[in-house]
């Protein structure tokens, strides 16, 4: 009979050489110094100057498609582009801190206090149109501007630039996808 449950009880000792293996190593418990100290509120230090607005990118119903010989799906390019307003929030801050008035300007007065802001842009956002080409690599080539709300040179080509370098899709096997999106800015001044 030991014969025969040899391997079983083989098996049973090196089962209770690891357990008590296990269990005889000395647990480590990490020393905490545990002090009563006042627990102050973490606040982040407000710039003035930060960017306070948001991008609000297409989605699926707002993109146009002209032309789609890839075949790629719509609902990922949706997701693809709500994935870009980060780098475009970024990309705008500088333009609406430009068009932003200053705290203390020095001007004439209109009453008590208050002071004549009519020269600085009065809209609180941007609201423009991209032509984007999809190639079958995915690479946009030549991203267009369509129209735009804003006069800004430096901003559109900033713009223009970021996509065309940034912005990348998974390949395809072949074909491109055309298509037009609106993209509005918002800023809160």
């Amino acid at each position: 009979m030991l014969k025969r449950n040899a391997p079983v009880l083989a098996f049973l000792l090196v089962f209770i050489a690891v357990l008590y293996f296990i269990y005889s190593v000395p647990h480590y418990e990490p020393i905490v110094d545990i002090r009563e100290e006042k627990a102050e509120a973490f606040v982040l230090p407000f710039d003035s100057n930060a960017f306070c607005g948001r991008v609000e990118m297409p989605s699926l119903d707002e993109i146009y498609v002209l032309d789609n010989t890839a075949g790629r799906d719509l609902n990922r390019i949706a997701m693809f582009l709500q994935g870009r307003a980060a780098g475009l929030h970024f990309l705008s801050s500088e333009y609406f801190q430009k068009s932003k008035p200053p705290r203390n300007r020095k001007g004439k007065s209109k009453g008590k206090g208050k002071k004549d802001h009519s020269h600085f842009k009065s809209d609180d956002g941007v609201f423009l149109g991209l032509r984007l080409s999809l190639d079958s690599l995915g690479r946009f080539k030549n991203p267009q501007i369509m129209f735009s709300d804003t006069d800004d040179k430096v901003f559109k080509v900033k713009l223009l630039q970021h996509i065309e370098y940034f912005w990348r899709m998974p390949p395809s096997k072949q074909g491109s996808l055309e298509m037009w999106i609106p993209i509005r800015f918002h800023a809160k001044i």
